[in-house]
């Protein structure tokens, strides 16, 4: 496949009024393709989330990230989250969502390559190209850069996952997180990547006030700290980075990466 335009919206977390206000720009863009690069619907708002993202059609490339799979998996019976809250959060969305939702979700591909006009050859996968939950950071290592992308076509690199956009090379390799749409960090307004022969880190502001009206009747468990923590303010990059970097030490002492 090869386009001109494409928009990467990666890491919604079902926070539906963020979405809206990225896909007016998107649409303002005029894009060939929208990838939708993992994470879709976990959060306050599942159903219409989805909903929204369906009626994209044919425009729209949908990607598995770890949120996708663990819906799925809740909505079987087969996932339990560590964390209560989160747990709770999750099987709370995989109710919410019909069984075809659920059975697409369990579905998608981990990742997809594709050629771009004046870019050259763009592979895009959720986390890493071997995993749909692996840790990479702006920081990781080149040997860490090899090993968990080493599957994955492509002079470039587009992923999501650690909700912090960043742009900078290993080895001469590109690599570009696209951050995160519904739940950034370390800058307020939802994040998304224009991609094309000049790429852009794109931020859209949104009524955050309107959003937070909406997202406290939803019903979601654990709403009022969603809001406090994404909405209202963002976690900053340096403490997002250190939960991760323990995170991404914790997967490598097991090897986890199947």
């Amino acid at each position: 496949m090869s386009f001109g335009r494409i928009a990467v919206l990666a890491d919604i977390h079902g926070n539906l009024p963020a979405l809206e206000a990225v896909l007016a720009e998107v649409d303002a863009a005029r894009v060939d393709v929208v990838v939708l690069n993992g994470d879709l619907a976990d959060g306050p708002f599942p159903t219409g989330t989805l909903e929204r993202l369906e009626a994209l059609g044919d425009r729209a490339i949908w990607l598995r990230g770890n949120g996708d799979r663990w819906l799925a998996e809740a909505r079987a019976g087969r996932y339990h989250h560590a964390d209560v809250a989160t747990d709770a959060m999750i099987q709370w969305a995989a109710r919410a969502i019909s069984e075809a939702q659920a059975e697409r979700l369990g579905a998608l591909p981990l990742s997809c390559t594709f050629a771009v006009a004046g870019l050259g050859t763009v592979g895009i996968c959720h986390a890493t190209g071997r995993n749909d939950d692996e840790m990479f950071l702006v920081d990781s290592s080149l040997d860490h850069a090899l090993a968990a992308f080493a599957a994955l076509e492509g002079d470039t690199v587009v992923l999501g996952h650690c909700h912090m956009p960043f742009d900078r090379l290993f080895n001469r390799r590109r690599f570009i997180n696209a951050g995160s749409v519904g739940m950034p960090y370390g800058h307020m307004g939802a994040s998304w990547l224009l991609l094309g022969a000049e790429v852009v880190l794109k931020r859209t502001p949104y009524d955050v006030e309107r959003a937070i009206e909406r997202m406290l009747v939803s019903g979601m468990p654990g709403v009022e700290d969603f809001v406090e923590s994404y909405v209202k303010a963002t976690p900053s990059d340096a403490e997002a980075l250190t939960d991760y970097r323990e995170i991404l030490q914790r997967q490598q002492q097991a090897q986890d990466f199947g």
